[in-house]
């Protein structure tokens, strides 16, 4: 188990993300989801967690849902290149099966602060943003069409 030293670091990590207290209730129930979902309760799953929780606020998750989708993370950012142009990215994206709206892609290029041109290259830093809500987004849409059928 954690030493209680060990705990309130985590806490003050989690804090300092959010950017704001959090309540010891609240504490309890993030310890025992990261722990649920049979991660180790690190601070990089606690930033993890809080991304998701900052950029998607109405999000409901299973620590099971949380888990597959950092796996699903993980895998698409490991299929980035270093310098990937607009164009390549799209292919990037279709060869894992997520298939957006061009509006949708420019907008989580804008939210990732840069603009979308298929010629131009991006980074990995800005990829990486970009790549993360296309998963979720995934996951999202593949969770609305389960419900529909």
């Amino acid at each position: 188990m954690y030493v209680k030293t060990q705990l309130r670091e985590l806490r003050s990590v989690y804090e300092a993300f959010i950017g704001d207290r959090v309540a010891d209730t609240t504490w309890r129930t993030i310890k025992r989801f990261i722990v649920d979902s049979g991660l180790e309760l690190n601070a990089n799953n606690l930033h993890e967690y809080a991304l998701l929780r900052k950029r998607y606020p109405k999000l409901s998750l299973t620590p099971l849902e949380f888990r597959a989708l950092l796996a699903a993370v993980d895998q698409a950012r490991n299929s980035l290149p270093q310098l990937i142009t607009g164009g390549e990215f799209i292919n990037l994206l279709i060869s894992q099966e997520i298939r957006p709206d061009i509006s949708t892609i420019y907008r989580w290029f804008k939210q990732s602060g840069s603009k979308y041109n298929k010629t131009s290259s991006y980074s990995t830093e800005v990829m990486f943003a970009v790549i993360y809500r296309a998963v979720v987004w995934k996951f999202i849409d593949r969770r609305k069409s389960k419900k529909n059928v």
